[in-house]
């Protein structure tokens, strides 16, 4: 097995003390005599020495270390997962999120975490929030010293309520620009800025009509309700902000899309620069701990594995009770926070806060997972193979409980969430062995690639660094210029030939029309004429 290389992290610390000994050494010797100078010069020297070697090993190219900052105003768990993979990747990550996010990721190894001094949970719409904690970051001088000593070689964040105010705050200290986007409104909305992608609308015509509009309205909506404000709260505190925001955006060189091609492709990319990063933190599963694993191996038939919110507490409660007890049974593992169920809980179910999700999705004693079925939660079950069954809250969840069933490791609960219709479909799930088949290959297409989504993540990161502006970009579409495709054309050339006939058939009526009125008119004239005569 070759060697791991080692990671940056771990030699730029050893070097900073190597150079603070030296720095204080020398400091204290100032006022020595030269012999004892001279005779204490072994020890600086290998005190460089010992600081060089750090350096020369941990690259074989020599690469300074890079490091991440990771802003998130909305998103705060997907984007601490993202934060942890880079530093599990050698770049040192720091995540900005309001100050009550809770729910980022439980085991975020050697990652920063700064909080600002701003609610999440504040009233106002989405684009309100997001101009609030934009004030609080750019406005805050400790925040602001602390990323002059991170010095970021990369400021990563969603475009959708983050665009106007990170751009110009990104380019002000220094740091490359790069987009992330997971959702579909989130994605249409980084691809029509960033240029890097065009959109496709794979059904009828009726439906592309609205879900075009659909799209539009809210990059509308957004455009109005943040961006504009947005960018004057940059320029208080960012000099030279100036021009629009599509200008703002060819600063913009990396577009990560936090989404999997399994989930959806609902969009076609034309630069290599859009990267597909989804499963990033998708991982081999780890042991459980201890006393859970002891709870849950006493059940014989498997586990259940639920990660829905506390508003579903009485429902899985009755699941609990309802499916098999004792050792010949089903136990139910539910990660969550603050669950709180009247009347006790069943010997079955077990509640933990800690454990990571990845851990017990994968665990290969789980039968069925019960899930909201959002992108993340979803690739995690399609990677370790594990059927679903989805409680979607949203459209966009609703359209990856389609998915799921199209995908042939979930059944569709048909808006139908009572406790018999949930019981039943686990029991369905649990003694066909289609859905986990099926699930096995789902797992396969995700694992089954040319590069890890982590891999390809860090390649383009360190690529943007390297290069910057000066490589040749091969992309067929100058990013400068509005992308139209050949459908496209199509359609207008289909337009303006139905705009032509209906135009023509619309002035022949009228004629007719106009000359078959005047000839009755003239012919009732005559005949009064004729009739006073």
């Amino acid at each position: 097995m070759p060697k791991k290389p080692p990671r940056y992290r771990r030699h730029s610390a050893p070097f900073r003390r190597s150079a603070f000994v030296v720095r204080n050494y020398c400091a204290s010797t100032s006022g020595t005599n030269i012999r004892e100078t001279m005779s204490q010069s072994a020890v600086i020297h290998l005190l460089l020495g010992t600081a060089f070697l750090s350096i020369s090993s941990a690259s074989t190219l020599g690469a300074p270390p890079q490091t991440a900052l990771v802003v998130g105003f909305e998103n705060a768990y997907e984007l601490s997962l993202l934060a942890n993979t880079l530093t599990d990747q050698g770049i040192d990550a720091t995540l900005i999120v309001s100050a009550d996010a809770g729910d980022i990721y439980e085991n975020l190894v050697e990652v920063e975490v700064i909080r600002l001094n701003v609610s999440s949970q504040d009233d106002g719409s989405l684009e309100k929030k997001a101009l609030r904690a934009c004030e609080a970051l750019l406005g805050n001088q400790k925040i602001l010293r602390r990323v002059g000593e991170i010095q970021p070689t990369f400021t990563i964040f969603p475009a959708i309520r983050h665009d106007a105010c990170l751009i110009p705050w990104a380019r002000f200290i220094s740091s490359n620009p790069v987009v992330w986007a997971l959702g579909i409104n989130e994605e249409h909305y980084a691809i029509q800025k960033t240029k890097m992608g065009i959109p496709i609308f794979t059904e009828g015509i009726y439906d592309r009509f609205w879900a075009n509009v659909n799209v539009q309205r809210v990059i509308a909506g957004v455009e109005s309700n943040f961006v504009n404000p947005g960018l004057k709260i940059a320029g208080k505190y960012v000099s030279n902000v100036g021009g629009t925001l599509d200008e703002l955006y060819s600063n913009v060189e990396l577009l990560l899309w936090g989404g999997d091609s399994i989930l959806r492709t609902h969009f076609a990319s034309l630069t290599q620069r859009f990267v597909e990063i989804g499963c990033h933190h998708c991982r081999g599963v780890q042991p459980l701990p201890s006393e859970l694993q002891k709870e849950l191996v006493e059940f014989r038939l498997g586990t259940i594995v639920v990660s829905l919110d506390k508003t579903h507490a009485e429902l899985i409660k009755g699941v609990a009770k309802k499916l098999p007890q004792g050792r010949q049974g089903q136990a139910v593992a539910w990660k969550g926070k603050n669950m709180r169920f009247t009347g006790g809980t069943p010997e079955n179910l077990f509640v933990h806060s800690s454990v990571d999700r990845q851990d017990l999705i994968g665990y290969p004693r789980a039968r069925v997972f019960l899930s909201h079925c959002d992108d993340t939660e979803l690739l995690e079950s399609g990677f370790h193979g594990t059927p679903i069954i989805c409680f979607p809250r949203n459209p966009h969840e609703k359209r990856n409980a389609q998915r799921a069933v199209e995908l042939g490791f979930s059944i569709s609960l048909n808006d139908d969430y009572s406790l018999d219709k949930v019981v039943k479909t686990i029991v369905e799930i649990h003694e066909s062995a289609l859905y986990r088949e099926n699930a096995r290959s789902v797992s396969l297409a995700i694992r089954d690639r040319p590069m890890p989504a982590s891999d390809r993540a860090v390649f383009w990161l360190r690529y943007v660094a390297r290069n910057e502006k000066s490589s040749i970009e091969f992309s067929p579409v100058d990013r400068k210029l509005p992308v139209k495709t050949f459908a496209e054309d199509i359609q207008l050339y289909i337009g303006i030939l139905l705009g032509t006939i209906c135009g023509a058939l619309f002035a022949a009526t009228t004629a007719l029309t106009w000359y078959y009125q005047g000839r009755e008119s003239k012919s009732a004239r005559s005949k009064a004429r004729k009739y006073n005569r």
